[in-house]
């Protein structure tokens, strides 16, 4: 798989006195114009814009042109010349790396391009709480693809009648071939709330099982909307479905080397809970509830943390790259356990900037279970060599 990053940059760098010489066949800024052939592609969260720039694009002139737009506005171009391209998708990244997942104010630009949407794909599960207004504002008309293959709440306690609700809706609702087993969400109101934000746990990606559901549902709506591709983009899909697996059964080693009762996880956001479940952690969740709103937590609180995670028997309190750490710090003082902020926080809601650990979803994964098997003293797997290209670099938990 190609993607544009740290592990990329020096080959670029070497091509530069030739570049304007050559078809744009790598990343760079996009030079093509409107294309009212393309299929133009929207993803709600960073996850699912990494996906499909994995499925999109591996460098090579197959006859699939990909151009991607991030959330801060700027265009990479892969794969063949639009001109002379089978198939031209082009993605709209909604949510920028480090930022929650549930919110999201859109720009001009990207509201233009929700509206002219073909495909819109979004996580689901009650995750990205700014959905209606962004269909209803845009006048989306397109296909919403739910990659998790289940939209909300509704759909468990009654799809039938979720289903014939969406016959009037301006725009249809894809939910795939496969849907993640979703769990009810475990954890109390916060602060200030009579309930729960959610009903059941929208963090689905932080199990690659999950991931690997998300991304034979992208897979299968890419596949029908581009049948002159169809073939590719399958070969690719599952390819990358293979790496999942192979991430997963890596992740199963490393954590397995600590024992079952030190597997215990403060963070600092309730991000966890699938990922939990899957590697036979105990999830306490987010240490601090004010952490939603990026307040540093009063004295009082912090005590009471403090106390929680020393009863809890954790060795380290982890931050997630999307939080304020400050908190953290303060309560892993005062419990005498470790801090894991910075580099090696954790990545939750989002993925990372480009350069980072996180910039990919595989690489989030990496690092985090490199870091949580670290701080827990156990012992990481060797990276096989299908996931190479993604080793971490921020590991160095002391």
């Amino acid at each position: 798989m190609f993607i544009c990053g740290r592990r990329t940059a020096a080959v670029l760098a070497s091509l530069v006195l030739v570049a304007a010489a050559l078809p744009l066949t790598a990343c760079g800024a996009s030079t093509t114009s409107a294309d009212d052939s393309a299929i133009k592609a929207v993803a709600s969260t960073t996850q699912i814009c990494d996906y499909i720039t994995q499925l999109a694009s591996d460098g090579q002139d197959d006859g699939l042109s990909f151009d991607r737009t991030g959330a801060d506005g700027t265009t990479e171009h892969f794969g063949a010349d639009t001109a002379s391209a089978k198939t031209h998708l082009t993605l709209t990244c909604l949510l920028a790396p480090n930022a929650s997942a549930h919110e999201h104010d859109m720009t001009a630009e990207q509201s233009r391009a929700l509206s002219e949407a073909d495909l819109f794909f979004v996580s689901g599960v009650d995750l990205e709480h700014f959905l209606d207004d962004a269909v209803t504002s845009t006048g989306f008309k397109g296909s919403m693809v739910v990659t998790s293959g289940v939209a909300g709440a509704a759909d468990v306690d009654d799809l039938d009648a979720q289903l014939a609700k969406e016959k009037d809706l301006p725009y249809t609702v894809d939910r795939g071939t496969t849907k993640v087993d979703v769990a009810t969400w475990p954890f109390p109101p916060e602060d200030g709330e009579s309930e729960p934000e959610f009903r059941f746990d929208p963090h689905v990606w932080t199990s690659p099982a999950n991931a690997i559901v998300q991304v034979t549902n992208i897979g299968a709506a890419l596949e029908n909307a581009s049948p002159e591709s169809a073939e590719l983009l399958s070969s690719r899909t599952q390819s990358y479905i293979d790496r999942l697996n192979d991430l997963d059964a890596w992740a199963h080693t490393s954590l397995e080397t600590v024992p079952a009762d030190k597997r215990v996880l403060f963070t600092s956001h309730d991000a966890f809970g699938y990922f939990s479940a899957a590697y036979g952690v105990t999830f306490k969740g987010a240490a601090l509830s004010d952490f939603n709103a990026q307040q540093d937590a009063t004295a009082q609180k912090i005590d009471e943390t403090a106390k929680a995670v020393t009863d809890s028997g954790a060795v380290a309190i982890f931050a997630e790259n999307s939080n304020n750490p400050e908190s953290v710090d303060k309560v892993a003082r005062t419990a005498g356990v470790k801090a894991i902020v910075g580099d090696e926080a954790l990545y939750g809601d989002s993925l990372g900037d480009p350069g980072s650990d996180g910039e990919t979803y595989i690489g989030s994964i990496l690092h985090n279970v490199t870091n949580l098997t670290k701080a827990w003293d156990g012992t990481v797997a060797e990276i096989p060599e299908s996931l190479n290209e993604w080793t971490p670099m921020y590991t160095e938990v002391k």
